[in-house]
């Protein structure tokens, strides 16, 4: 508290009590300069750590392009040998490869116009019924004496069936009306009746169709149909887009693209590299200046440049000869601590055999069993080769009716699924495809996809069939009501087996080791039911072989440091309690010195006051000896 600027001091004792006062009060200040001082230093040591925040997560921007094989697929190049007739472009993971065809026809719209003519947008078009049938399903709309064909056409575009309508000038005198199917493809092709006797006979101005490739010549060529222009399932992660037909044949090629690897490693490296430096700067010392960074000394900061240079350095992938380890990809360490990349030794290798580069550098498994997939892994997996044994497989729930009869009345029932109540209405006597229609059209009004109805054959009588799209007991539904025999609740199961000898938590098709060497390796399993009955309920697919790659490595050691657990959020989190700790000490401080100085402002105003008094009694004792002396005299 500062010494207030009405108080002045000395007046009786000639002192200067308000220096005196600010040099108490500045000795006794000196704790809670050293406190300061001391949070200076933490408040660098937090921006340090802040710092190397940023660095990491800078890592982990460069890493989450090339943490798995998919992540690799994507660096390719996909070219066409007929650029103007086949488009081509990637649009995920490409795998080396090519494909050669001709384009026999293309992808159209169906279209239909009216034969009669209108005079314009605005005449009338009559009383009726106009009915669009499109997938089995009619939309119809309804015209009035006043209906103009602009208003019919806008009453079916408000059907969303599918199909747009427009008025399309002929000849900038008549008008037709013009019905185009929105999706290109023979599915997509409509008929259209009615009674509105201005429409005429429609007439088909393009007939919907499906494009056609074909691969190879001959007896044994294949002819591919499919209904759009735009093919993505010719070539994996590929886009093939068909704008005329061909005569000649059409090549399609993937290839690896080294320069697009190249860059992505040298840019993920180039940021370990910095990371490395700043650690490096922030715990420097220097005896001679007996000065140092914020983190000298740090035994956090020091491990965590251990632990970076030592996954990618000390991996090594017993699995390939060529490229064991890290260095032998050009990736090297240098006695500054960093990395040196040799692009002409990474490039030769790339350009050598791309897959093993790929395996000494990602995580990856492979499976000895078709019917396992790689998923994942966890910090603690270790690389390693495991057997996978299947006591269940996965399965979706299913429900099949009873014989199907028509129901004898109207009736409602439940389906209830995804948290979603889903009420079925039914007609009397509605035939079992009308029945499939009505649970279809039910559940896509309640926006319910993931349980479809299906009419199946079982030993020549009609049954439905409700099944739902998920594997495991999470993906379930319930029936309520039914007059088919489908009332009950129903669920999938989930995979069960083990790991390397270990239990492991089946979730669908995921089965994840609980512990020992594979905790954490995360599979997914395709064996059926049927696979593990006729395996007499213990079905071996083989060995999972690990490895964890130097990548691998480094996502685990950048995982242990980031986040809300790691090592740097640990660190910061220290820092920001010892600052607030000696908050709280210099606050407590600071009100126990403006109490002292309230204190001694109290104590010097006292003693002014005392001697003013004693000042002024002297003053009258000496004006009354004063007096009695002349008295005397006189």
């Amino acid at each position: 508290m500062a010494i207030p600027l009405f108080n002045i001091g000395g007046l009786a004792s000639g002192l200067d009590t308000n220096s005196i006062i600010s040099s108490v009060l500045d000795v006794e200040r000196i704790p809670i300069q050293q406190l300061e001082a001391r949070r200076a230093d933490h408040q660098v040591e937090d921006s340090a750590w802040q710092s190397l925040k940023a660095r990491y997560s800078a890592i982990r921007t460069a890493l989450n392009a090339l943490d798995s094989s998919r992540d690799f697929d994507k660096f390719a190049t996909v070219t066409s040998s007929n650029e103007s007739a086949v488009g081509v472009a990637t649009t995920g993971a490409a795998t080396p490869g090519s494909i050669t065809f001709t384009v026999g026809q293309l992808a159209t719209n169906h279209q239909v116009a009216t034969a009669s003519d209108f005079s314009g947008a605005d005449a009338l078009v009559g009383a009726g019924d106009f009915t669009i049938t499109i997938g089995g399903t009619d939309h119809t709309v309804t015209a009035t004496a006043d209906t103009t064909v602009a208003q019919l056409a806008a009453a079916i575009n408000g059907l969303d069936a599918g199909v747009s309508a427009s008025v399309i000038s002929i000849d900038g005198t008549n008008q037709k009306l013009l019905l185009s199917a929105d999706e290109t493809g023979a599915g997509a092709a409509f008929a259209t009746s009615g009674s509105i006797g201005s429409l005429g006979t429609m007439n088909t101005v393009q007939q919907g169709q499906d494009a056609q490739v074909t691969i190879g010549s001959g007896a044994s060529a294949l002819t591919l149909s499919r209904s759009s222009n735009t093919v993505t399932d010719l070539l994996q992660g590929v886009t093939i887009d068909l704008n005329e037909t061909t005569v000649s044949s059409v090549t399609v090629s993937t290839k690896r693209d080294t320069e697009a690897a190249m860059t992505a490693i040298t840019d993920l490296m180039t940021e370990v590299n910095t990371t490395l430096t700043t650690i490096a700067d922030l715990t420097r010392y220097s005896p001679e200046a007996d000065s140092g960074g914020p983190l000298a000394g740090n035994a956090t900061a020091r491990a965590l440049a251990l632990d970076l240079r030592s996954a990618i350095s000390g991996f090594v992938n017993s699995g390939s000869s060529n490229y064991p380890v890290a260095s032998s990809l050009g990736i090297s360490l240098n006695r500054e601590g960093t990395f040196d990349i040799d692009e002409s030794k990474l490039r030769s290798a790339l350009d050598d055999d791309f897959d093993a580069v790929v395996s000494t550098l990602v995580e990856s498994a492979a499976a000895a069993d078709a019917r396992v997939a790689f998923a994942g892994a966890g910090s603690a997996t270790l690389p390693g080769d495991y057997e996978v044994v299947i006591s269940q497989a996965a399965t979706r729930a299913s429900a099949l009716s009873d014989r199907f009869r028509r129901p004898n009345s109207d009736v409602t029932f439940q389906i209830i699924a995804d948290g979603t109540t889903v009420d079925v209405n039914l007609a009397r006597q509605d035939q079992i495809n009308t029945v499939i229609q009505k649970i279809s059209d039910a559940l896509t009004a309640a926006g319910v996809t993931s349980v479809t109805a299906s009419a199946v054959e079982v030993n020549g009588d009609d049954h439905i069939q409700l099944g739902h799209s998920a594997y495991g007991s999470a993906g379930g539904f319930e029936v309520v009501g039914d007059p088919f025999g489908l009332a009950g609740a129903y669920a999938g199961t989930d995979v069960a087996g083990t790991i390397g000898g270990e239990a492991a938590t089946g979730s669908g098709r995921t089965l994840i080791a609980d512990s020992g060497d594979p905790q954490g390796l995360t599979l997914t399993i395709t064996a059926t039911a049927a696979d593990v009955s006729g395996a007499g309920g213990s079905l071996s697919l083989g060995d999972v072989s690990y490895t964890r790659g130097a990548l691998g490595s480094l996502d685990i050691t950048i995982g242990q440091a980031e986040g809300s657990g790691g090592r740097i959020a640990r660190a910061v989190d220290l820092t920001a309690s010892q600052i607030d700790l000696i908050n709280d000490r210099i606050e407590i401080m600071e009100d126990r010195l403006d109490r002292r100085e309230a204190m001694l402002i109290r104590q010097y105003a006292a003693l002014e006051t005392a001697m003013a008094t004693l000042q002024s009694q002297a003053q009258w004792l000496t004006s009354q000896l004063s007096a009695l002396n002349g008295g005397s005299s006189s």
